[in-house]
């Protein structure tokens, strides 16, 4: 075991957090492009598949907040080794699956133990670190959890394309086994803060669980199921009583899962709005930008990794310094900068088209890497260092939660705003390109001629544009829709960065 007085047990740690974070968080974003081949494995459609998806991300956010009282209860070290070890067992089971129902629940046993592991690696490194050293601390962690993200579908692919889909998961039992052996040799025995507990808040948790639950089904199924779906709009409802009966219960807890007064602490509320602000502009465009590359531009799952990549480069070389700036000059700075240019990332696209080629997505991706590199660090010890020592449990917890629910929020809108912009510009280039237009007339020409009907379509490479003109304006027209919808999320992203830029502006610059 190694002494904490040593003067590289801190370090020591932070590689051991970096790794298992890491492993978790690429779990998340690993098994998006294994669906497909699950599906057809498992004779399932594509809204039983998504249950893969939904299930992990619905216990694992579910979890994260009740850990608070288990770290309190049993210190740091047993919490994490257990954490890893479920994880691991999880993704076990996961990758020897037989049936579609074992893997969802498998799913849920993985997520528990990723669950534990995000929020406990923050609060070890909050313990190790003295307030003056956790922006560089967080700039170095924040590299594993931001390139997992970007790392995933890549590795996924060659997995699912190369090996085989169980592969996504028995990955992990190699990497867990390593944590938890380090763990147990490393980390020092820590002192529970048996003062701050009393009993396990039941209510709370169950409220918390029933809105937390119930908001994010209600965000992952939304576009499928229709937002005025009655199971929705139920389910919508059931969500904002539970979560004002849970602020209620947790007013009169002995030992509440959520120490509601932390949001008294103005630095933290800011950091907080900041994060799930944050979270919708990466996530989203993490989530749009695949689509874009693979639905318009035609590149497989493994190019559109590649082709992301850039990000995760950028992000690994400016965390660690943006987290240096931030323990000398404050974090509010580097916040707002970082915002700016996540902003300007958007904006980049402001020609984007079924032509666009990859040096725009290169240079854009490398631009929205620095600025996530200058935001990680600088949120994350903004919050930490503005809440007292026994508050950090809570705002460790806090931080992956919000983080999960600006994703989740951000996607259920660009699927659904997606859709609506289409139909936007749909009707718009319909009345611009109507009949007896000149630009109709002109297509119609041009049809009749022959010049065009062996010409590769724009939108569809490698095919040939209808015989009749109606139908190759049709054609054209929902092609240029689609493609137009896409540059409106972007800009949409691009102004909602420039809000969480104004709102960081109002965060209080105190140096640690």
């Amino acid at each position: 075991m190694v002494e904490k007085s040593h003067k590289y047990y801190k370090w020591i740690v932070l590689a051991l957090v970096i790794v298992s974070s890491f492993m978790a968080i690429l779990d998340v974003n690993i098994v998006t492009v294994a669906l497909p081949k699950m599906m057809s494995h498992f004779s399932t459609n594509v809204s039983q598949i998504e249950w893969v998806m939904i299930a992990y991300t619905m216990a694992y956010s579910v979890m994260i907040l009740p850990m608070s009282y288990f770290r309190r209860k049993f210190g740091v070290k047993i919490p994490f080794i257990i954490s890893i070890t479920v994880f691991v067992i999880g993704s076990a089971l996961c990758g020897l699956s037989p049936s579609y129902g074992d893997l969802v629940f498998f799913r849920i046993i993985q997520a528990l133990g990723g669950a534990g592991l995000t929020p406990t690696g923050i609060t070890l490194l909050a313990e190790v670190f003295p307030p003056e050293e956790r922006g560089e601390a967080m700039g170095i962690w924040s590299i594993g959890a931001m390139v997992a993200p970007a790392v995933g579908p890549m590795l996924g692919g060659y997995l699912v394309d190369y090996a085989n889909w169980r592969w996504i998961f028995y990955i992990n039992v190699p990497i867990g086994i390593i944590s938890i052996i380090g763990s147990i040799i490393i980390l020092t025995h820590d002192i529970p803060l048996v003062k701050y507990v009393k009993k396990f808040d039941f209510a709370g948790f169950i409220f918390m669980s029933l809105f937390m639950g119930l908001l994010l089904y209600s965000l992952n199924e939304g576009q499928t199921l229709g937002w005025t779906s009655n199971v929705i709009v139920l389910s919508e409802v059931i969500a904002g009583f539970s979560f004002a009966f849970f602020l209620i219960a947790e007013l009169f807890a002995d030992t509440p899962i959520l120490d509601i007064a932390i949001f008294k602490n103005w630095n933290f509320t800011i950091a907080t709005l900041t994060n799930v602000i944050r979270a919708v502009g990466m996530f989203g465009a993490m989530f749009l930008l695949p689509l874009f590359i693979e639905n318009i531009l035609h590149y497989n799952a493994m190019h559109a990794g590649i082709l992301m990549a850039p990000t995760a480069i950028a992000v690994a070389v400016v965390s660690p310094l943006s987290g240096k700036i931030s323990d000398r000059i404050g974090p509010k700075y580097p916040l707002v900068i970082g915002l700016l240019i996540l902003a300007y990332s958007m904006f980049m696209f402001d020609n984007i088209s079924s032509g666009t080629g990859i040096n725009l997505i290169i240079s854009s991706q490398v631009v929205r890497g620095i600025g996530i590199g200058l935001l990680n660090a600088p949120v994350m010890s903004a919050a930490l260092n503005s809440v007292k020592m026994e508050q950090i449990p809570d705002a460790s917890g806090l931080i992956p939660v919000t983080i999960q629910i600006g994703a989740s929020f951000g996607i259920a809108y660009i699927g659904s705003e997606l859709a609506v912009r289409e139909a936007y510009h749909l009707n718009q280039f319909s009345r611009d390109i109507g009949y007896n237009t000149p630009i109709y007339h002109k297509f119609t020409g041009l049809v009749n001629s022959g010049l065009v009907k062996s010409a590769p379509s724009y939108f569809r490479p490698g095919t040939t544009f209808p015989s009749h003109s109606s139908s190759m304006i049709s054609s054209i027209v929902e092609g240029l829709s689609t493609v137009s919808s896409f540059g409106d999320i972007f800009y949409i992203l691009g102004y909602l960065m420039l809000a969480g830029a104004v709102v960081s502006i109002f965060l209080k610059n105190k140096r640690a």
